[in-house]
This record gives C-alpha cells, sequence and structure tokens, in this order.
C-alpha cells in the first residue's frame, strides 16, 4: 500500500497569536516550545519565535506591563516586565514564592554557581523538590556536571530583581536587600557612622 504524503496546512496566524496568548497566559510556569507548536500547528519552533516577536512588539507599542520571553531548552513564559513587579507586589498580598523556595531561591542565588548537593546539604532534602519547582517556574536553570548539577539563576530571576543578568549584580542586589532588611542597632550605627 503506498504511503499517503504528509500534507502541511497552512497556519493561521491570528489564531495561532490568540492560542499562544491564551497558554502563555495561564500557566504560572514556563512552556515547553512542543506544547505550544502543537498548539499552532507549527512545524519548527521559527514560526513560533514570530509570534512571539509579533507579540511582544504589539505589547510593547500599547505599553502593556508583560512581555514573553524565551528561555533555555525553548520553554516560554508571559511575566510582569521588572519596573511593575515591586508595584504589584505592594497591591498584590500573596507573596509570588512560598518562604521555603524563597529562602532556596535566594541560597542559591547568593552563592551560585553552585552544586545542587550543596543546597540540599543546607537546606535540607526538601530542596530537592523546592529546586525541581524552580526550574520549572524558569528562576534557576541546572547543569549536569558529574554525578550532580549545577544551579544559577536566569535571566527570569535578574529581571524580577530588576538588575542585569550578571552573577554580581544579582550578589549586590540580593545584598542591599539584606542589609535593608536587618535592623539598625545603636552598634551598627556607630559602625556606620
Amino acid at each position: 500500500m503506498p504511503r499517503r504524503k504528509k500534507t502541511t496546512r497552512p497556519v493561521d496566524i491570528p489564531r495561532a497569536k490568540t492560542l499562544v496568548e491564551a497558554i502563555l497566559f495561564s500557566s504560572d510556569k514556563p512552556v515547553e516550545s512542543r506544547v505550544l507548536l502543537s498548539a499552532t500547528g507549527f512545524n519548527d519552533e521559527s514560526g513560533l519565535i514570530d509570534i512571539v516577536k509579533i507579540l511582544n512588539d504589539e505589547y510593547t507599542a500599547t505599553n502593556r506591563p508583560f512581555i514573553i520571553s524565551r528561555f533555555p531548552g525553548g520553554k516560554y513564559m508571559m511575566h510582569l516586565r521588572p519596573e511593575y513587579v515591586n508595584a504589584v507586589r505592594r497591591y498584590i498580598g500573596k507573596p509570588l514564592l512560598s518562604s521555603g523556595l524563597l529562602r532556596t531561591l535566594s541560597f542559591i542565588a547568593y552563592h551560585q554557581p553552585v552544586a545542587r548537593s550543596t543546597v540540599a546539604a543546607v537546606r535540607g532534602n526538601r530542596a530537592y523538590r523546592q529546586i525541581a519547582e524552580l526550574v520549572e517556574r524558569g528562576l534557576v536553570e541546572a547543569e549536569k556536571k558529574g554525578r550532580t548539577y549545577i544551579l544559577r539563576t536566569t535571566k527570569l530571576f535578574a529581571d524580577f530583581l530588576g538588575v542585569e543578568d550578571s552573577i554580581v549584580q544579582v550578589r549586590k542586589k540580593i545584598q542591599e536587600a539584606l542589609e535593608a532588611s536587618t535592623p539598625k542597632t545603636e552598634n551598627n550605627s556607630e559602625k556606620s557612622g
């Protein structure tokens, strides 16, 4: 029996834009490109990249407070622009991350690049689950090295902090936050004064 040739029908661009936007809006973590490719009918990621660029250009032109970012491994996420994060946090009482996740993320950010086993030794066995969630949310990336993984924060995390994506800038911002949250005592005041 002769094999039927697979035909590709043209992608409906307006519908593809709507689907990409709806899927990314509905997800609180990065979405793999294969999911978006399946939904839109594109055969490869180049069409998807074009759709994301069109959407981001529209968001910028209309001064929208969010953008779509592409992360290593072909994952996409819609998120707030860095300049809106603090304002939104002030009005929305719900924290973006639980305190355990936040502590694990802070440890990784301050000590990066850091071995996953080191994080677990300091934060306990629950750190493995927390690291997996941070990777899934696109805030941390894990690179296999020998028998462990080396952890680093992502550009999305740097965007949330409002700094450029560099270890030095991330550490500096964390140090400033620590100093701002540490209560000043007379001894601290005398040392700095």
